[in-house]
Formats: structure tokens, C-alpha cells, sequence
């Protein structure tokens, strides 16, 4: 029997991802033994995913330092190191991983003196690279099926890998290049995230800090979540989140991280047992804490952090909201009522307030887009003003006398009091949805003088003004998917088919399995139609805009269909 070729198996990671190491390992064990194997890259970067396959399957990481940005390093070196091996005289042919054509002229090389030259690379590798090679195999033909992953499976490996690797600084580089290297790139925004950091935050079990994530450990002494134990006693669970809280150099975190710590250590909590139904209140409590919106900090750390006084946080909320935020932006309006108050200003308290993805967590795209949706208020400028309606009704909610209230209710209005069950709560996104519904159910249009007296009949003389309108023509032109033209109001075809296909995606999506998170459908949607927006629409929130579609609901945080 032939004595089996000896090869040197070198890859590049910069062209060939992590994903397909065991692929290639089989592959090109075919052809002869593995006697030399290397793998080049950057690992003071993360080394493209490939540092745990090369770990797990003794393949050599070859450090090579990108000097100059733009030039392959990785490249040359991989070069340099084939014709060493060639001069050594020991191996009798060259595997070479990549999909560069920048190799071709050491392949040539190679067979010119006298080697077995075998090529491994993807699809979009060029021909030049592939006829230079004795055999070149594409990855996706000799791939094994394609991995299956689900969000279960990924938490778990996850899960497991920091509890192996923690040291209190596992840095997310890691974890990224251990998830790419057992499931290939995953698609996080199927599970509803926009990124790794996203993901990684929704483990109940980590604590992230900036880049660094570490797991969350039982205090030593005292009974992990779930084990068979007695409640805890008030001074065990000051102590508990104390220790929580000197682990951050401000001694300051999230409220909810807090509770999510000492769920982690006791198990459930009765905090009715110490006078308070919520851990919010029992924090309160206690002197030694200190908590402020959403943030508890030691009593001792309370000068080190400022509070913008601006915005009016209610109790109870452990992140933003679209309630918060739009009680935010009224409380910012009134407070600089009538003259108005800076846009800028207004951004820069709620960005020191709930974080610079503070528009991201409500689901806009940017500051402006979120302040739309709320209503009460108009955007004029650079500043923000009550709405009429909003400012009559501070006026109304501070008369001393039901009569007073009336009178000034009639007089402001125009038009006779009507009961609560009468009365039309009238702001600009009630206003909104009622022009788009009434002119897209008017076939070739609706004329302006027409739009305009069905409106003054039903809202009354002054309701343009109300919402901040300058008049009918200037409403329309700011409601996406109605043109003006003759001075008609005609809704948009294109408008009214990608809402049918919007409405058909999210009923397709209810109906799929069991129930799905909104936050996962907003995602997909913004994925499937980047021009979505809820507000276009009339709504402040998302899950109203789910609400209004036939066949589905928004059921707290999953969406479902409907009975």
C-alpha cells in the first residue's frame, strides 16, 4: 500500500468562514494526512470566529497584525510559510483554504515543484485560483446540510459557554466568535433583536457591562433560585443587593436588574411580608438605597449622579415607554409653555434620562419620529408648543368649581357641552385616522372644500387649530399616502397596497405558531418594508396600529390571532 501523502493545510480566515471548519477538515482529510494545519488571521481582533475551532481541533493560530489598514497581511504570510514548508522537503502537498484569487500564483508554484495542490473555497472564488489547484472542492457542495439553529438551542450553548468561561470580563468578542463558530452568522432579529448586545440582555442570568458580560451568581451562603429553602429574611435582601451594587464603579444599576439578581438568589419573593407589595416600594424604604426613576444606587453614592428635574417620570416603570415618553415631552411643553420649548434640549434630557436607543426602544427610527406620535403637542421650528386643546385643558384641570369648568369648557369650544359619552377625544392622531379612513373610502378622491365641512361638522369650527393645523391643505401634507391634486385629497395606490401587504404579513405571522413577541414582529417588519411606520397611520403606539387589523391582537407582549 501507497505510503498516504503528508499535507499542509492552510487557511485563511479572512476569506472562509468559522462556520465551515469541520467541512473542511473532512475534506481535505480525503486526500491525505494532515501533518501540518494553520490557520492565519488578526486574533487580537477575534480572528474572524475561527479561534475555537482552531483550539478544538489542534489547526495552529498564526497571529498575523494588520500593519496598514486596506493591505492583506494575512496574505503574505500565508505565502511566505508555503514556500518554507515546500523547502523543508516534508510535505508532499499543499491544501490551501481561501477564496482569493491573489493565491493563484502560489499554486502555480506549487505544482511546479512537483506538489499535490488541492483548493477549498466558496462559490465566488475565481476560476484563475480554481485551474491553478490539482482539485478545488466549493464549501457549499461538500457542507454538510445546512446547520438548523433556534433561539432555544443558541441560548442554551450560550448559556453553558459563559458559565465555562466566566471570569467576571468574558468580553462579547468571545462569545460572538464561539456562536459563529458552532452556528455559523446568525440572524438575530429573528429571535427580535437588532444585535449580540441585544440578545446577550435578555439572559436573565448575565450582567452586561459595556462589552464585558459575567454571570449571575448566588451570594456564597445563601440558597440558589429554585432550591428548597425558607424566605429570606429583609436584612439578607438589603445585603444581597448591595453586594449587587458595589460590583459597579458607580454603585448604580437598573432596577430591574436588581430585582432580576435577587429573584436569581432567593427565587420569588414575597415582599408583602416586609409592608411592601412591590420591590419597587420596598427599595424606597430603605435608607440605604437611593432610587431615582428606574436607577437604585447606595445612599452613600447619591451626589455622584445628576437627574435631569425636567421630566416627570412615574413610579412603577422599570424602562421607557410610550406612555413615559409622551408624558415626558408634556410635561417638557408645559413647563416652557407658551413659548415653547428647545428641541435640543428636549432630546439632550431624555438622552441623559433612558440612553442614546432611548427612539430605538419605542420603535421609531429617530427622535423626530418619536415625538410625532405624541399627541397634545405641535413641532414648529425648533421648538415644541401644547397643543390648544392641551393648553385649554391645563386651564380647565386647574378652575376651583365644576362651573368654572364648564363655562370655560363652552366658551373655549364654541359649541354647546357635550357628555362623556358624546364628547370625541380629539387630537391630531384621531384627527389623522379619520382622514385617512374617509379618503380612502371615496372612490377617485374626496374634494377639499367637501373634506373640510364634514370635519367642522364633526369636530367643530376650531379643531384644525386645536391639533396645531394651519389650515386643511397643511394637514394633508403631512399625512403620508394622501396627494393633493385639483384640490382634491386622493389617498396613494402604493400606499394602500404595501398596507395590504403589511396587514397580510402580520395575520401570516400571528397564524404561524404559537404566539410571537411584538418586539420580534416589529423587527421583521422594518426588515420586510423599510419605509413602515406606525405613525403614518395615526397611532402612537405599535400595538395599536396591530389592534386595528382584522384577525390579529397585541396581547401584552405577543401578538396572537384572534377568536
Amino acid at each position: 500500500m501507497a505510503e498516504e501523502k503528508k499535507l499542509a493545510l492552510l487557511i485563511d480566515s479572512d476569506n472562509v468562514s468559522a462556520k465551515y471548519a469541520q467541512d473542511i477538515l473532512k475534506e481535505a482529510s480525503k486526500y491525505g494526512e494532515l501533518a501540518c494545519k494553520r490557520v492565519y488571521g488578526d486574533w487580537e481582533k477575534g480572528g474572524n470566529g475561527w479561534h475555537y475551532p482552531a483550539v478544538n481541533n489542534s489547526i495552529l493560530p498564526v497571529q498575523q497584525t494588520c500593519y496598514i489598514p486596506g493591505k492583506n497581511a494575512t496574505d503574505f504570510s500565508i505565502i511566505i510559510d508555503a514556500m518554507d514548508l515546500l523547502y523543508s522537503g516534508n510535505i508532499d502537498g499543499f491544501v490551501l483554504v481561501t477564496s482569493d484569487s491573489d493565491f493563484t500564483r502560489l499554486a502555480i508554484r506549487l505544482r511546479e515543484a512537483g506538489k499535490l495542490v488541492v483548493g477549498i473555497g466558496e462559490v465566488k472564488t475565481p476560476l484563475a485560483f480554481t485551474s491553478s489547484c490539482h482539485h478545488f472542492s466549493y464549501l457549499n457542495q461538500v457542507a454538510d446540510m445546512v446547520r438548523e439553529y433556534d433561539e432555544k438551542t443558541i441560548r442554551k450553548a450560550v448559556l453553558d459557554f459563559v458559565k465555562e468561561k466566566d471570569d467576571g470580563r468574558l468580553d462579547l468578542a468571545k462569545i460572538n466568535a464561539f456562536i459563529t463558530s458552532k452556528f455559523g452568522n446568525v440572524d438575530y432579529s429573528l429571535f427580535g433583536f437588532n444585535r449580540l448586545s441585544s440578545f446577550i440582555d435578555s439572559f436573565s442570568e448575565f450582567r452586561r457591562n459595556s462589552t464585558f458580560v459575567s454571570l449571575k451568581k448566588a451570594v456564597k451562603g445563601y440558597a440558589s433560585a429554585g432550591a428548597d429553602k425558607s424566605a429570606p429574611s429583609e436584612k439578607e435582601i438589603v445585603g444581597v443587593i448591595k453586594e449587587f451594587l458595589e460590583r459597579d464603579p458607580n454603585r448604580e444599576e437598573n432596577i430591574s436588574r436588581v430585582s432580576e439578581y435577587v429573584i436569581s438568589t432567593f427565587g420569588k419573593v414575597d415582599f408583602g411580608a416586609f409592608g411592601s407589595k412591590k420591590f419597587a416600594k420596598f427599595i424606597d424604604k430603605r435608607p440605604e438605597f437611593i432610587r431615582t426613576g428606574t436607577t437604585v444606587r447606595l445612599s452613600s453614592e447619591q451626589s455622584a449622579v445628576r437627574v435631569p428635574e425636567n421630566i416627570n417620570v412615574s413610579e412603577g416603570f422599570d424602562k421607557i415607554t410610550t406612555e413615559l415618553f409622551g408624558q415626558a415631552v408634556l410635561a417638557y411643553a408645559k413647563e416652557n409653555s407658551p413659548k415653547g420649548g428647545n428641541l435640543g434640549q428636549l432630546n439632550n434630557l431624555l438622552l441623559d434620562k433612558y440612553g442614546k436607543n432611548y427612539a430605538a426602544d419605542l420603535g421609531f427610527p429617530d427622535f423626530t419620529s418619536a415625538l410625532s406620535s405624541v399627541g397634545g403637542v405641535y413641532i414648529e421650528k425648533n421648538f415644541v408648543y401644547l397643543s390648544p386643546a392641551e393648553t385649554e385643558k391645563t386651564v380647565v384641570e386647574s378652575s376651583d368649581t365644576a362651573e368654572e369648568i364648564s363655562s370655560a369648557h363652552t366658551k373655549k369650544r364654541g359649541r354647546k357641552p357635550k357628555s362623556e359619552e358624546e364628547e370625541v377625544k380629539l387630537d391630531y392622531n384621531t384627527v389623522k385616522r379619520d382622514i385617512l379612513s374617509t379618503v380612502a373610502s371615496s372612490d377617485g378622491g374626496i374634494s377639499l372644500p367637501t373634506l373640510g365641512k364634514l370635519f367642522t361638522e364633526k369636530y367643530g369650527k376650531g379643531y384644525l387649530k386645536e391639533i396645531g393645523a394651519k389650515s386643511m391643505k397643511n394637514l394633508l401634507s403631512d399625512i403620508n399616502g394622501i396627494s393633493v391634486s385639483d384640490n382634491s385629497a386622493v389617498i396613494n395606490q402604493e400606499f394602500l397596497r404595501r398596507t395590504d401587504d403589511i396587514e397580510t404579513f402580520v395575520r401570516k405571522f400571528a397564524h404561524e405558531s404559537e404566539k410571537r413577541s411584538v418586539r420580534m414582529l416589529s423587527t421583521q417588519i422594518k426588515k420586510n418594508f423599510p419605509e413602515f411606520d406606525f405613525s403614518d397611520y395615526g397611532y402612537a403606539r405599535f400595538s395599536d396600529f396591530i389592534n386595528a387589523i382584522d384577525g390579529v391582537r397585541a396581547n401584552g407582549y405577543y401578538i396572537e390571532p384572534e377568536d
